[in-house]
């Protein structure tokens, strides 16, 4: 009897001491889980940001921080061949990452989880459509971008100075892969249009043709002079190298991509929108898929787009009703007014944005930046402004870009900076970095919720700059009605297979009836597929997630709660983004 009540007592001891081991063991395995993917996500960061060295000097300032060793020197390739490993080695990273119990996982790595397997999973359907990508163009193409981000490379210490010489001396290593990609394209039928090539190559003239006024001599003199770590002789030798390789490599590279597009300009195939491709009709809802970060159907995303502008027309007549005025000379001259009034100031701008916005939107810690003008040289081939986003670990260098062509002043300079600044991709880019995102998310490039956010950003400009009358409310909805009107023809072309008749007709069912203002419309959209639906769509996104959260949070619902939410899950897929965010309110 003794012996079975001493069993029991034992039983009774090892079941009360149970739950504890159970609770041990649960979080002994929570930390080796979500340990051990912080780790996988680390090291995915590190193999894929040394491929690039610009990639890698533009993420991190000091990539010691990460103990990352000193890797190879270059642009990274474009070498199909490369290219495919490429897509290899992803799929092993998906492997690796479906083999994590995503229950298990907290709940800021199961963002992380969520967004690199829906990221991967995307990429690898993509890889079918490998030599659809185009890597060119007479604005947005590689060549044209290049320049600007050589000329933005900072140099913290000699070593920098050293790695970007080491860049330009791989410059034609790098083009040549870009012209054998090109090739391998032609060879397929899938070269672009021979207009759009011609773009190119005048690009690349205009870029060859401007001698010592050359971005990449004059930017570099100045950044150079300005160092305070070098001595005069010091900074003549750099100065010296930088014209030497300038002479070897970047010029003859020019010359050469210029040619090497010129003998394939003729060999296109297609001049009309990605449908008339073979399997071009697939490739363009991919496309959508990656540019926009939003899932839904082609179709879905048509009749969306098309019901917004149903809408914004509804509302544009209802303020002709009441305001005559805006749609008469008189408006023109009171919109004039309005602009004279507005300072041309760009940093006034946005010190009166951020006073603004405050109701609105969460404050961050005040970071530095600067304002910029493009150079006179690429003026005709860069976009109208741009910003180029501050390094993980260093958010106080901040550049935004004016293109001084394009003429800003008045309402759109004001608009504009909204967009690139306060509370667009400069504030974003901050607010979303503070809240500590993983490293690894930097590798994917998410342009719906980026220029999307920016896009619905600078819709509050619109209210801020004269908040008593309609005026605001008429340019924003202009602005609308212009990028659905753009994102409309670019599922029409590339999708639905409008010609370039059919959008005329389009067009002018909407008053725009300038033959040669349709053809260059056209033109653009058959240029860049998809890459207005990036600022529209995203933007939609955005508007339409804010109405579901107003609906499920009622009378607790504000603007900067919405905001501060949207802004610390950060860059991502739209199903991601709208999961976690209702997910926070519903909780």
């Amino acid at each position: 009897m003794s012996s079975f009540l001493s069993r029991l007592r034992r039983h009774k001891l090892l079941l009360a001491f149970l739950p504890a081991l159970i609770f041990l063991f649960c979080s002994v395995f929570y930390y080796e889980i979500n340990h051990s993917f912080v780790a996988f996500c680390d090291t995915v960061f590190r193999n894929e940001i040394t491929e690039n060295t610009l990639n890698l000097h533009y993420t991190l300032e000091n990539p010691e921080i990460l103990n990352l060793s000193d890797p190879d020197v270059s642009f990274g390739s474009m070498n199909p061949e490369v290219l495919a490993d490429s897509f290899s080695q992803q799929n092993i990273y998906l492997e690796k990452l479906f083999k994590f119990p995503k229950d298990w996982l907290s709940t800021k790595n199961r963002l992380t989880y969520d967004i690199l397997t829906s990221a991967f999973s995307l990429q690898a359907e993509g890889e079918k459509y490998l030599l659809y990508d185009e890597p060119l163009g007479p604005s947005l193409g590689t060549q044209a971008q290049l320049p600007v981000l050589l000329a933005e490379y900072s140099f913290h210490n000699k070593k920098d100075i050293e790695t970007y010489l080491a860049l330009l001396s791989g410059l034609p290593e790098y083009y040549d892969s870009i012209l054998q990609f090109e090739r391998t394209k032609s060879a397929a039928g899938l070269f672009m249009d021979a207009s759009v090539a011609q773009g190119v190559i005048d690009q690349c003239d205009a870029f060859l043709k401007t001698g010592d006024q050359n971005i990449l001599f004059t930017t570099f003199d100045s950044r150079i002079a300005s160092l305070n770590f070098l001595n005069e002789t010091e900074k003549e030798k750099y100065c010296s190298l930088n014209r030497k390789a300038l002479a070897s490599y970047v010029i003859p590279t020019y010359r050469k991509l210029s040619k090497g597009i010129s003998a394939l300009k003729d060999s296109s195939k297609n001049t009309l929108g990605l449908c008339y491709l073979p399997d071009g009709k697939n490739y363009y809802a991919y496309l959508v898929k990656d540019t926009t970060g939003c899932y839904d159907s082609v179709e879905t995303i048509f009749k969306r787009i098309q019901s917004q502008l149903v809408k914004d027309i509804h509302t544009l007549r209802q303020i002709a009703q009441k305001n005559p005025q805006l749609f008469s000379d008189s408006g023109d001259e009171m919109l004039k007014t309005v602009n004279d009034q507005i300072s041309s100031d760009p940093k006034a701008i946005l010190n009166d944005l951020k006073r603004k916005m405050a109701e609105d939107f969460p404050e961050i810690a005040d970071v530095t930046y600067e304002v910029k003008y493009v150079e006179k040289a690429l003026e005709d081939y860069l976009s109208p402004a741009f910003y180029l986003t501050a390094p993980l670990d260093n958010r106080n260098q901040n550049v935004i870009y004016i293109n001084p062509k394009i003429g800003y002043r008045g309402l759109d300079l004001y608009s504009t900076l909204a967009h690139e600044g306060y509370p667009g991709h400069l504030y974003q880019t901050i607010f979303s970095n503070d809240s500590g995102i993983r490293p690894v998310r930097s590798l994917t490039n998410f342009g719906g919720y980026v220029e999307g956010w920016a896009t619905y950003a600078e819709s509050f400009a619109y209210r801020y700059y004269q908040p008593e009358t309609t005026d605001g409310q008429f340019a924003w909805l202009n602005r609308s009605l212009n990028l659905c009107i753009m994102s409309l023809l670019d599922t029409g072309i590339h999708y639905n297979g409008w010609n370039q008749a059919r959008c005329a007709t389009f067009l002018s069912q909407l008053g725009v009836t300038d033959t040669a203002i349709q053809q260059e419309i056209y033109q653009v959209i058959v240029e860049d597929p998809a890459n207005y639906l990036k600022y529209y769509l995203g933007c939609l996104q955005f508007l339409d997630l804010q109405q579901e959260a107003r609906e499920l949070a009622g009378d607790a619902f504000t603007l900067r709660d919405f905001h501060k939410k949207v802004l610390a899950i950060g860059p991502c897929q739209f199903p991601v983004l709208k999961q976690a965010v209702i997910t926070s309110y519903s909780s």
